[in-house]
C-alpha cells in the first residue's frame, strides 16, 4: 500500500486508512456472503464428502437463494469496525517498523504488520465468525439469536471458541497476502511508473496484484481455515479439542485432503477479496488523501 502524500500527518492518514478499509470490508462481505456460506457447508460437513455443485443446489433447495444469505448480518455488522481496525494496524505497525530495515528487507515490516493487524481484528472477529457460521450452518437462526444461544450454551467463552485456530490461520495468511501484494506492486510502479493522471496504475494492477495475492495465501492456509470451521460449529457447549486435536482427528477419518475441503470456494473468495478489498481501499484511501476533507481535517486539528 502507498505511502501518505506529502504534507498529511500520520494520525490523519490513519484516519483515512480506517475509512477506506472499513468501505472495502463491507463491499466484501457483500459481494462474497453467499460463497463463504457454501464454503462453510462444505467444511462442516463430517459425514459425506459433497462435490460444490452437490451443496449449492442442496443449499437452493432447502433454504432458497436467500438462503445462501443466512449470516449475513452478522458479517456486515462486524465488517467495518473489523477492517477498519485491520488496515489501521496495518499501516501504523507498517509506519513503526519500516525505518528499522533497508529497503530490500521492507517485506520483513510489512509481514510482520500483516501480523500485528491480525491479532489486533481477532478480538472481535472471532466472535462474528461464531456468530455467522452459527446461522450459516443452521440456515434458519437470525444473528442476535445465533449470539444468545452460543452464550447460554458456553457463556461469553463459546463466541471464542476457534480462537487459536483464528490466530494460526489469519497471522501466516496476512503475512503471505501483503507480502505478495507490497512485492508485485513494487514491480508494477517500478516498471510502469505512474505520471499520477492516469487511472490505469490504480484499477487493473491493483486488482490482478490483489487478486493474486489473496490466492496465494488460501492456498497455503485452507488447512487451518478447515480446522477453524470445525472448531467453530461443533456443539458450541463443548469446548474440547483444539487445533492440534481437530487437524489429527481430520486426517484419521478423512486423509490430508479433509484438511483442504472447501478449497475451490476459497480460492473464489480470496482472488476476488483479494482483488475487490485491495482496489476497494486504494482507491477510497487516495481520494479522501486528496481530496478537501484531508485538507480540512489537518487546518481543524491544528486549530485547536
Amino acid at each position: 500500500m502507498a505511502g501518505s502524500p506529502p504534507g498529511v500527518s500520520g494520525r490523519t492518514a490513519m484516519s483515512v486508512n480506517a475509512i477506506a478499509g472499513a468501505v472495502a470490508g463491507t463491499l466484501v462481505s457483500l459481494v462474497l456472503h453467499p460463497v463463504d456460506t457454501v464454503k462453510v457447508a462444505l467444511q462442516a460437513d463430517r459425514s459425506t464428502k459433497r462435490s460444490i455443485t452437490n451443496v449449492v443446489t442442496s443449499l437452493l433447495k432447502k433454504r432458497g437463494p436467500f438462503g445462501l444469505y443466512a449470516g449475513l448480518s452478522a458479517s456486515l455488522a462486524s465488517a467495518a469496525p473489523i477492517s477498519a481496525l485491520y488496515t489501521a494496524s496495518y499501516e501504523a505497525a507498517k509506519l513503526k517498523l519500516s525505518p528499522h530495515f533497508p529497503k530490500d528487507k521492507q517485506w520483513i515490516a510489512h509481514c510482520v504488520a500483516g501480523g500485528v493487524a491480525s491479532v489486533a481484528t481477532s478480538v472481535v472477529y472471532t466472535p462474528s465468525e461464531v456468530v455467522k457460521q452459527r446461522c450459516q450452518v443452521s440456515g434458519n437462526v437470525g444473528a442476535w439469536r445465533a449470539c444468545t444461544q452460543i452464550v447460554s450454551e458456553g457463556g461469553v467463552r463459546g463466541l471464542y471458541k476457534g480462537w487459536t485456530a483464528v490466530l494460526c490461520r489469519n497471522i501466516p495468511q496476512s503475512a503471505i497476502k501483503f507480502f505478495v501484494f507490497e512485492k508485485l506492486m513494487q514491480q508494477v510502479y517500478s516498471r510502469c511508473p505512474s505520471d499520477g493522471r492516469s487511472g490505469i496504475h490504480s484499477a487493473f494492477p491493483t486488482l490482478a496484484v490483489g487478486g493474486i495475492a489473496g490466492s496465494t495465501a488460501a492456498m497455503f492456509t485452507t488447512p487451518f481455515d478447515t480446522v477453524k470451521t470445525r472448531l467453530q460449529t461443533r456443539g458450541v457447549g463443548g469446548l474440547e479439542g483444539g487445533v492440534g486435536a481437530t487437524a489429527r482427528d481430520i486426517i484419521a477419518k478423512e486423509g490430508v485432503g479433509g484438511l483442504y475441503r472447501g478449497l475451490v470456494p476459497r480460492l473464489v473468495i480470496y482472488v476476488t477479496q483479494g482483488a475487490v478489498f485491495f482496489t476497494a481501499y486504494e482507491f477510497v484511501r487516495r481520494r479522501l488523501l486528496t481530496c478537501d476533507w484531508a485538507t480540512e481535517k489537518e487546518k481543524t486539528g491544528k486549530s485547536r
